[in-house]
């Protein structure tokens, strides 16, 4: 599609994945991911999948400006329309705030200002957020060949992570920078990407398996520790998710 009028975009992914790609890029999004991007006369594509909902943000640069608004990327980007994309991963409260704003607009329960001022409130959170990110030196092209091997290694199996020691020899990197990396790179930690696959995976088998039975496959002898971890991620209990889908 293309991006026009140029806005900035911020995307905070509430459920299912998506993909997207631009400048021969593709980049993938799960529950908890937020996209913030400013892509002027940019085209790109958007593949999502059944169960994918998100909240998305849409600011003019003049409206930021008016708000003396500072960017994490700086304001010579939007006004020299520099196009600049970051990928994070949503603090529990930005995802709480965004699945909130979301269902008070499905229920026609949020009046025109309140909603603005919700959906600015959970922009400028994610601007902290990236504020925050550890910036880290530039990777160079060695260490992203690695880390895209660790992701893979990572991701092999659903049933239990890796170590970061196990990661660190895999990729040939050491585990601080192989930690660092993720982050630069991915947006979040290993653990925690891992564990926004296993949800998603959990999803999937759920379809046709019992919530004790997908537990089961994922590796978690408790109950409870899976139906805790995907409520956290999913924003529902497996029971209830297995019963509406």
């Amino acid at each position: 599609m293309d991006d026009c009028p140029a806005v900035l975009r911020c995307s905070i992914i509430l459920s299912g994945q998506c993909e997207m790609t631009f400048a021969g890029k593709t980049h993938l999004f799960h529950a908890r991911d937020v996209a913030t991007a400013y892509l002027p006369a940019t085209r790109f594509q958007m593949a999502t999948s059944a169960d994918f909902s998100c909240l998305e943000v849409h600011i003019t640069p003049e409206l930021l400006q008016e708000m003396s608004t500072p960017l994490p990327w700086g304001d010579a980007a939007l006004a020299s329309h520099t196009p600049f994309f970051s990928s994070l991963k949503a603090t529990p409260s930005v995802h709480k705030a965004a699945t909130g704003l979301c269902q008070s607009l499905q229920k026609n329960l949020s009046n025109g200002p309140l909603s603005c001022a919700a959906a600015l409130t959970i922009l400028g959170q994610s601007f902290e957020q990236i504020e925050a990110a550890p910036q880290g030196s530039p990777l160079s092209r060695h260490e992203k060949a690695c880390l895209h091997q660790a992701r893979s290694f990572l991701l092999s199996r659903m049933d239990k992570a890796p170590t970061i020691i196990e990661l660190a020899r895999y990729s040939g990197l050491n585990a601080t920078r192989l930690k660092m990396g993720f982050r630069i790179l991915f947006g979040c930690g290993p653990y925690s990407l891992f564990q926004a696959h296993r949800m998603e995976h959990a999803k999937t088998l759920l379809k046709t398996h019992s919530v004790t039975e997908t537990a089961m496959e994922l590796g978690y002898s408790n109950m409870s520790h899976f139906s805790a971890a995907f409520k956290r991620q999913i924003g529902k209990a497996p029971h209830l998710y297995r019963k509406e889908g």
